[in-house]
């Protein structure tokens, strides 16, 4: 028996054997734009998704009425359909990745903002991998979140934020 679902390269149309498969890849693509639904705004305009289908998660979250709502998103389902779909789910794929390394990696990045705010010399280690610049803004960070202000506690964010975006560009050696 020859298996006829597949995608037919001239259309670039899935074929399937029957209705049934038909539904259940529309109930998919339903519930990807329920998923869609509930990121944020900045995730989605980092997926590979058209402006229409952003703007059409948009309205959804204005909408209130619930059949309204089914209708609204049986729709972006079919502004999906449209699009690349796998393309789309392996974006999604690669940002819940990306997020579950940050959190792998920020106890790490704590201890080296605790490190280098109790010692600033720390920061020359640092120099040999990450442009001067970064380094150069990093002691700036560290030198404001050490004065005895009512912003301490915010400078010290920065501080951490600025080491895990040059984590991410290069990671932070282990002490």
């Amino acid at each position: 028996m020859v298996d006829h679902s597949k995608i037919n390269a001239s259309d670039n149309e899935l074929e399937f054997d029957s209705r049934t498969q038909k539904k259940h890849y529309a109930h998919s693509m339903v519930d990807l734009a329920h998923n869609l639904a509930e990121m944020k705004h900045s995730v989605l305009i980092k997926l590979p998704i058209s402006e229409s289908i952003i703007d059409a998660i948009a309205a959804s979250k204005k909408i209130k009425s619930h059949i309204a709502r089914k209708r609204h998103f049986q729709y972006i389902g079919k502004l999906l359909l449209k699009s690349d779909p796998e393309e789309i789910i392996e974006g999604i794929e690669g940002q819940e990745k990306q997020h579950e390394a940050g959190l792998i990696r920020q106890p790490f990045i704590t201890m080296w903002t605790e490190k280098i705010l109790e010692d600033q010399d720390v920061i020359n280690q640092l120099y040999v991998l990450h442009q001067h610049t970064e380094i150069q803004t990093l002691r700036q960070l560290v030198r404001a979140a050490l004065k005895k202000n009512a912003n301490s506690k915010k400078n010290r964010r920065k501080v951490f934020e600025h080491l895990r975006m040059m984590d991410t560009q290069e990671p932070l050696p282990i002490f």
